[in-house]
């Protein structure tokens, strides 16, 4: 825990017992005061009609959801398993973003389907000493379901969570929960077109989501030390509706990326997509998939030096399928008219051991080396070798013709 965080703690913390005894007026809040053996705290719930909006996409669009999709953006087979009805939306708000023992989620929201509603619950601690009621509500919600959506969770929220439990002192737990970070998938899909992967700037630039006056989360921690010395409920409004907002906009983002995935590449209109989903399916060594997307990447890539990586990568695998044709006429290019040096390499491999026309793929190392010797001499040895050898053949090919 930071040094600044601690202060910010000692100066929120109760000065007298009139202090302690004075209850903060949530009433506005709409919520209720719950009561376990642990204790108190504060819960908020609502609902909303699965054809409610939050962006430009419906909350029932996550009926929808084809496992797979997420599996392959996530690149997590487990995420396979996801049943909507056993999945459990989160996101925490904290006293400090360091992480550590020093570090309270005072407010955990909490999402999921409930026929034919989508249910918002938000557990508020109220005070310090509300902690271990608040988390034991918590603790036994989330044994209920067998997938965990958050975002950042993993690094963050989730090891929060579970460390506070274990602080608690609560029976350790032994479940394994299928877990999708939508970070990640976030990251893999827009990181080469947004100005950076916050949920924030997810929700402005791809679910449209427009928050009216927002807290910035840096503020939200010192928002909570001050409500918790005066007992001013009004300044947790914001904070609590900023918690609300995240948990509808990992339902939006989950179908989002569904919806992206489940797209062919001819039904997209974006060349940084149509090459962030090729990657994928390169990944998973699915071969004819990549080539779709990095073909329509080729016709709707935004600079040319987008353009002639998706190129590069196309006749990569076009050599993997043996595609000759298509690979050498992509490599011709980008050597003649772009001096791509790898292309070259790659035209000298091709004549020489597919072709086993030596004098083919002399011309292209010799290119090669030019290229390398003007522009990256690193590479230059491997040409000369590769030089070396070919002259061999060549003077061989001649004997045995002679």
């Amino acid at each position: 825990m930071k040094l600044t965080d601690k202060l910010r703690r000692f100066a929120a913390e109760p000065k007298s017992a009139q202090t302690q005894e004075q209850t903060a007026d949530l009433a506005f809040l709409q919520g209720q005061v719950v009561t376990n053996p642990f204790g108190s705290y504060y819960l908020i719930e609502r609902t909303f009609a699965l054809a409610d909006r939050h962006g430009h996409l419906q909350l029932g669009q996550i009926l929808e959801i084809n496992p797979p999709n997420l599996a392959l953006a996530a690149k997590d087979e487990a995420v396979n398993q996801l049943q909507l009805e056993q999945t459990l939306f989160f996101d925490t708000e904290t006293t400090g973003l360091a992480g550590g023992t020093g570090t309270l989620a005072f407010l955990v929201g909490v999402g999921f389907i409930s026929g034919d509603q989508f249910v918002v619950r938000q557990y508020l601690m109220r005070d310090y000493h509300e902690e271990a009621a608040m988390l034991y509500d918590i603790y036994r919600l989330v044994q209920d379901f067998t997938v965990l959506v958050s975002y950042n969770g993993k690094s963050f929220d989730w090891p929060l969570l579970k460390d506070r439990f274990i602080l608690a002192r609560f029976e350790p737990l032994c479940k394994r929960w299928v877990h999708l970070d939508l970070l990640y998938p976030a990251r893999r899909l827009w990181r080469e077109t947004l100005p950076d992967c916050s949920l924030h700037t997810i929700e402005q630039y791809v679910l449209k989501v427009v928050r009216e006056q927002d807290i910035p989360g840096s503020e939200v921690p010192q928002r909570y030390f001050d409500f918790v010395r005066t007992k001013r409920g009004e300044l947790l409004g914001d904070v609590i509706a900023h918690n609300r907002s995240d948990i509808l906009s990992l339902a939006a983002l989950m179908a989002q990326i569904d919806q992206i995935v489940a797209r062919s590449a001819a039904e997209l209109d974006s060349g940084a997509l149509c090459s962030a989903l090729a990657k994928l399916y390169l990944e998973h060594k699915q071969w004819d998939q990549a080539a779709e997307y990095l073909h329509q990447a080729v016709q709707l890539a935004e600079s040319r030096a987008s353009r002639l990586d998706s190129l590069s990568k196309l006749a990569l695998i076009y050599r993997r399928q043996q595609r000759w044709e298509q690979a050498t006429g992509i490599w011709r290019f980008l050597a003649e008219e772009n001096g791509d040096i790898q292309s070259c390499e790659e035209l000298a491999k091709y004549y020489e051991h597919v072709r086993k026309d030596f004098v083919k793929a002399k011309q292209a190392a010799t290119s090669g080396l030019a290229m390398a010797l003007s522009r990256d001499r690193r590479l230059v040895p491997a040409f000369e070798y590769r030089l070396e050898r070919l002259e061999r053949k060549l003077l061989k090919q001649q004997a045995l013709s002679s």
